[in-house]
């Protein structure tokens, strides 16, 4: 009996041993079913995620073609305007001076002139009151300046006199007249002020 039992064994053991190879040929266990399956997911989601960064690249460049043109076209117009803005500053020169020339043409007949001293003084008192006028057409101003407080900001002073009945920084005397364009002060004025 106990070969019987032995045999009966055996074959026990070799339909166990079949059964596992047959498994075997049949495909993975489940556990490595399970494990594929993340893995074709993995793979899946990978595509998904190389095809979103094509777009995003291809977006990308559309967004630095843009970026690259407005660089372009802002430079043009820093361009345009310096050539604008300097081309404005030589046509207000030009305008300046079309001011101007009326006055050089009345020195030249004033100089050009064989009156008498009287006659001279009233041909120069004309042009300083059309050079006077010109120059307020411009917002060119004088700055009041005798006996006015010294300010520093309107006046230099160059010196100072202790005189009696004035004020301490009172202006008492005007070597040159200072003046305004608009509101700055293009050229203060020269001044004695008093101690």
């Amino acid at each position: 009996m106990e070969e019987v039992e032995k045999e009966i064994n055996k074959e026990e053991e070799k339909d166990v041993n079949n059964l596992d190879s047959n498994e075997q040929m049949e495909g993975p266990p489940e556990d490595e079913q399970a494990q594929q399956q993340p893995q074709q997911q993995t793979v899946d989601e990978i595509e998904e995620l190389k095809q979103k960064l094509q777009q995003k690249e291809v977006e990308a460049q559309e967004y630095l073609d843009i970026a690259k043109r407005l660089k372009a076209e802002f430079e043009n117009y820093r361009k345009r305007t310096e050539k604008e803005k300097s081309e404005m500053v030589e046509y207000g020169k030009e305008t300046v001076i079309l001011e101007l020339l009326p006055i050089m043409d009345n020195f030249e007949r004033a100089l050009a002139s064989s009156g008498d001293y009287n006659s001279l003084k009233e041909g120069i008192e004309l042009i300083y009151r059309q050079f006077k006028k010109i120059l307020d057409k411009f917002g060119v101003k004088e700055i009041e300046a005798e006996g006015q407080i010294f300010d520093p900001y309107k006046h230099h002073a160059v010196m100072q006199e202790e005189v009696e009945g004035k004020q301490p920084n009172e202006i008492i005397e005007v070597f040159q007249k200072g003046y305004y364009l608009k509101d700055k002060v293009i050229r203060p004025s020269l001044v004695k002020v008093a101690k």
